[in-house]
């Protein structure tokens, strides 16, 4: 990372992509988890067009029983999986939940913004909690893609061996998958 720094040039503008929302009714409890799946296409084509992210953000509304038993995974259309949100012991609430609670992860850096990202949310008991069994609902979920239409590493080294992930998404945009 020290490399990376020392040699860093400036970014590209970043630009914001409402990528797509998933609003419905939706039941999920122990052992029964919920997947949902937006298609992004990144705003292709338009001024909010972005190729590359920066960061990623789920606007997400739920309710639930015993809130600290909901953990969320947004999984890319490269395949990283963040964790969004983690079980709390100590978050019982059972009357406000989420109401387009702004979740966001930058583990998706410089990847891919087009294809398929996934959300899952799982209810599980927390060990040394009692709780009954428990159960939520599921009303919203809203994607939106922080990023760059142009490559933000464009002046950065590729070297495998001292920086994987960058050179993983290079390589990727580098094979056609994206173009520019």
């Amino acid at each position: 990372m020290v490399d990376l720094a020392e040699q860093w040039k400036g970014l590209p503008e970043r630009f914001h992509c409402k990528a797509g929302t998933v609003a419905a009714e939706k039941e999920f409890t122990f052992g029964k988890p919920l997947r949902m799946s937006i298609e992004s296409d990144g705003c292709f084509g338009t001024e909010n067009e972005v190729n590359y992210l920066e960061h990623v953000q789920a606007f997400i509304t739920l309710r639930s029983t015993y809130r600290g038993c909901v953990t969320m995974y947004l999984t890319s259309p490269m395949g990283t999986t963040s964790m969004i949100l983690s079980q709390r012991p100590n978050d019982d609430d059972d009357k406000n939940g989420f109401t387009r609670w702004p979740f966001m992860t930058t583990h998706t850096w410089a990847e891919l913004s087009r294809g398929t990202w996934t959300l899952d949310i799982v209810m599980e008991p927390i060990m040394g909690v009692k709780t009954n069994i428990e159960t939520g609902i599921f009303k919203e979920w809203t994607l939106v893609l922080h990023g760059t239409k142009t490559a933000p590493y464009a002046h950065q080294p590729a070297d495998k061996a001292k920086h994987e992930k960058l050179y993983l998404v290079r390589r990727a945009h580098e094979s056609g998958v994206v173009e520019e």
